[in-house]
Formats: structure tokens, sequence, C-alpha cells
């Protein structure tokens, strides 16, 4: 069947809509699965072009964190503008001279275990204070890490950390920014009295009533008690998580490089 002149510009219309900037997206993780999934791509695949973990990008659509250093490779991976990414508006609005995208710039963040509560909640009051094994995080401080706090930190996870399964594995690097505002269903991380380790919990809001917000703190694995009421007066909440980094397997490591080595 012969397509008319008409159908064909019907056609291009559509296919054009299609590809234009979805202002319509309200929030960053659905304009990532919008984008993504005009692609054809699955959440692995769309990992595997910007070199990162598959639970990153799983993390960034559901919104349990909302920044990572791969947004700008995200944005370029799925053909859209950085701020038609963030913002959801098209690139020729004046997004940029309300949020200058910043020079990049280098820093060392300290990577701490979550037996570091020491050393940990002296970093918190001085930013020279070092993880007691000396290694570090390298952080990119452009957007969208640009309005993070001086005393971010990153948090490895050990293999007896319980509490933070199943969602996620020993290994682990949790990036914490603790003057960042908690919003609900963030991951958070927890320093019990007396605790020996730092803890993961969920931060569930029950109700709100003014500027009076009653929240509980949700445990992570399911055999764990939540903390609400009284008892919330007993934990500090250290901030909460808003990157985590999953290193690549001893196992997929020696794959690549058999794959290098051929």
């Amino acid at each position: 069947m012969k397509k008319t002149a008409k159908n064909i510009s019907d056609s291009q219309q559509k296919t054009d809509a299609r590809f234009e900037p979805d202002t319509d997206l309200p929030t960053m993780g659905t304009r990532i699965r919008h984008y993504r999934e005009r692609l054809g791509l699955s959440q692995d695949e769309l990992a595997l072009r910007v070199g990162a973990a598959q639970q990153t990008i799983q993390s960034l659509e559901s919104g349990k964190i909302r920044k990572s250093t791969f947004l700008p490779q995200i944005a370029k991976a799925l053909g859209v503008d950085f701020d038609t990414l963030l913002f959801g508006q098209r690139a020729d609005e004046p997004v940029r001279a309300l949020r200058p995208l910043l020079t990049a710039t280098a820093r060392r963040v300290p990577l701490f275990t979550t037996r570091d509560c020491a050393w940990v909640q002296a970093f918190l009051t001085d930013q020279a204070v070092q993880s007691p094994s000396g290694k570090w995080v390298s952080m990119d401080y452009s957007l969208p890490f640009a309005e993070s706090g001086s005393r971010l930190f990153a948090l490895k996870l050990g293999l007896s950390d319980e509490t933070f399964q199943p969602e996620f594995r020993p290994g682990d690097q949790l990036l914490i920014d603790p003057d960042a505002p908690i919003q609900p269903s963030d991951p958070v991380v927890v320093l019990r009295p007396e605790a020996k380790r730092l803890s993961l919990f969920r931060y569930r809001v029950l109700s709100l009533s003014g500027e009076s917000v009653d929240y509980e703190l949700v445990a992570m694995h399911p055999d764990f008690p939540s903390i609400s009421g009284a008892e919330l007066q007993a934990v500090q909440i250290l901030g909460p998580v808003i990157q985590m980094r999953r290193p690549i397997s001893s196992r997929v490591r020696l794959a690549v490089l058999e794959e290098q080595s051929r």
C-alpha cells in the first residue's frame, strides 16, 4: 500500500514527538526509564554502556538514589541533553542560568567501614580526619554533586553487615551526605548507642503535621526490627545514601582480562 504525503507527515510528526524532551515526566528516575525504554535498552545494557552497575541504574530509576557520577554518561548514552535528564526541561530553556554546570573538580572522599563508628563521628566534626585504613574514593564534584556538603564520605560494607542486605551487598561503597535533606524512603546510615558498627535503615514517613514529621526507621533486612517512637531519640542518623558503587567481581574482571588477551 502506497503511503500518501499526509500519512508520511503524520508518521514523521509521531516520530519527532517521540524523540522530543518530555517535560511531563516528574522525576529524574522516570525520565531515565522513559529514555532508556525509548531506545529499547534494558537496565543491564545501559549500565554496560556507561560502565556502571545494573543496581545503579535500578536505584536511580526507582528514586532510591538521586545523585550519581554516571549521570553525564547516562545522558549521553540516552541521547538527551544533561539538563533535560536532570530537570525535565529543554536545553534552550534558561535552566543553565539557574543551575550552572560547574567545572569538574576531583576530590578525595574518605572510605570508612561500618565498624569505624568513632572515626566517622570524628570526621563529621573535623573533615581533616581520615579513615583508619587511609583509603579514599575519588569524587567528581561537578553536577550532580556540586551541591553536596564538605562532609561527604563513603562507607564500605563488609561480609558480616547483614543488616544492609538484601538490597546492598558486601563490598558495596555507599556515599553518604550528612548535609543532604532526607526524603521519604531514603536509605539512611544510623548509629545506635553502644553499637560496634553502623546500620542501614529506610526512612519511612508515617504522618506530617505542619513542620512536624512522624517517621520510623525500617530495617533493610526483614529479620531485624524497625526503630520508632521513643527509640528514635536514642539513635543518630548520620545522613542519607546518595549513591552506591558496586565493584566489579573478580570473576567478571578475570573474564575481561581473558577477552583482552585473545
